[in-house]
């Protein structure tokens, strides 16, 4: 039996199709009932499966991957309706999942599926939404201090605004009070978040250790530290999933679309249905990356015709190049500073052995 699965953050709509192509019946369960334990249970190695990738998808997956023959998850943003209809419903949804995973199946055709790592991988990539989550919450804490200090006549740095003493110089300006009450309120939320984000981060570098030759490869490019190493990994996990340097490039968003017809190519910006991960990571350490005279070189001669933004985007993405050839040769970077190299390591396995 071939099920097509429209997965909500509650219920699932599921239509069901058999080999010959009749579809028997259209259903809905709604999730964690008697009703959808049941389903999982009839469930056998004969049946087969397909489902759009969301929030929930890597859980479903595991709820069902062992009960049926294949499960396919599929990128939405891939896949288009082709049945001409304007009309959006479960129902439908449902219906157009299970004749693509029919033909899948019987034909043996290829449908961009979403890769599923091990779930240690998953919640590493948890681990760093969240981290990121109290990054962007750090930020907007920090402007509104600035943003209350300016209305009350001072100006104070904004990266400063995290730093204990900042509070105590503060905490001397003539503010009103309702400004002087907004702002002790927002300094105890930074320490909070601040406390929340080193929390997460040390939770990262213990499981990291997953990744602990790829670390050790990844942190002799000069600007990679294990961290970030550990992040890129997240995202790759396995280097030998891409055949080429651009197929990592395209997966890791550093790719351009392009559109091309008869003599006409048009190169558009980078395509953003990929991992975000790794870019965000690595665009911030794109003036560590600069110290390598060739690379500045290139940034340099980039920024001239295209600008800053699309410079930094251009290096990072001779980055990693740089890491695929890297992990696929597993070897060190060749611009490694034997010296700064050694000593990230060694750090990181001191950090091992504390938290041991």
């Amino acid at each position: 039996m071939f099920y097509g699965i429209d997965l909500h953050s509650d219920s699932i709509t599921i239509a069901a199709m058999g080999e010959e192509g009749e579809t028997s019946r259209v259903f809905r369960y709604h999730l964690g009932t008697e009703a959808f334990e049941k389903f999982v249970e009839r469930l056998t190695a004969n049946d087969y499966m397909i489902v759009e990738a969301s929030t929930n998808t890597f859980w479903f997956y595991e709820k069902v991957r062992y009960c049926v023959g294949r499960c396919i998850i599929i990128d939405p943003r891939k896949i288009q309706g082709n049945d001409g209809v304007k009309v959006k419903t479960d129902k439908r949804d449902a219906l157009q999942l299970v004749r693509l995973l029919r033909y899948v199946i019987l034909t043996g055709a290829t449908v961009p599926e979403v890769y599923i790592p091990e779930k240690p991988v998953q919640e590493i990539r948890q681990l760093f939404t969240t981290y990121y989550l109290y990054k962007r919450q750090m930020v907007m804490t920090k402007n509104r201090i600035h943003s209350l200090l300016k209305q009350e006549g001072y100006t104070v740095p904004k990266k400063s605004l995290d730093v204990a003493k900042t509070w105590d110089i503060i905490a001397r300006f003539k503010l009103s009070v309702s400004a002087k009450i907004q702002i002790q309120q927002l300094y105890e939320q930074i320490e909070s978040i601040r406390k929340g984000k080193e929390l997460i981060k040390q939770e990262i570098l213990k499981r990291g250790v997953i990744f602990q030759e790829e670390i050790e490869l990844l942190t002799s490019i000069k600007g990679i530290s294990v961290f970030m190493a550990i992040g890129i990994m997240a995202d790759i996990v396995d280097i030998n999933r891409f055949p080429s340097a651009k197929k990592l490039c395209a997966y890791l968003r550093t790719a351009p679309t392009i559109s091309s017809s008869n003599k006409m190519t048009r190169i558009g910006s980078i395509n953003k249905n990929s991992r975000k991960l790794t870019i965000s990571l690595l665009i911030e350490s794109v003036e560590h990356f600069r110290s390598v005279e060739k690379i500045n070189r290139f940034y340099t001669g980039k920024k001239k015709g295209k600008g800053a933004g699309k410079a930094r985007v251009a290096v990072v993405r001779k980055i990693i190049v740089a890491i695929y050839y890297i992990l696929k040769k597993r070897q060190y970077y060749y611009y490694r500073s034997e010296e700064m190299h050694c000593r990230k390591l060694k750090e990181y396995e001191n950090f091992l052995k504390k938290v041991a």
